[in-house]
């Protein structure tokens, strides 16, 4: 229960002001329809993690931890390298 919570918690708050929010927000203040956009992003939002979490959930005995921190921290400097080379700009992002 505790990890349920934990990251429902972490969740929110890495989502609040991200770019699925707003769209929420905008759909939700077009179509006067609240319910079925919140529904709707939901399910759209579950369609999208919960295959990435089953497919976490499996791997996560058979691939070393350290390998998994040693390919998360090279693409996170890559993106900071390719930010701070403005590398977006050029593709037009």
């Amino acid at each position: 229960m505790e990890a349920f919570l934990v990251s429902t918690g972490i969740v929110a708050l890495a989502e609040i002001g991200d770019k699925t929010q707003v769209a929420t927000v905008a759909l939700a203040a077009q179509y006067e329809a609240l319910v079925s956009v919140v529904l709707g992003t939901t399910l759209g939002m579950m369609v999208a993690n919960v295959p990435a979490v089953i497919l976490g959930e499996r791997s996560a005995d058979k691939i070393p931890v350290r390998l998994v921190h040693a390919i998360a921290a090279a693409m996170l400097a890559t993106l900071g390298v390719a930010a701070l080379l403005g590398v977006g700009r050029e593709l037009g992002l």
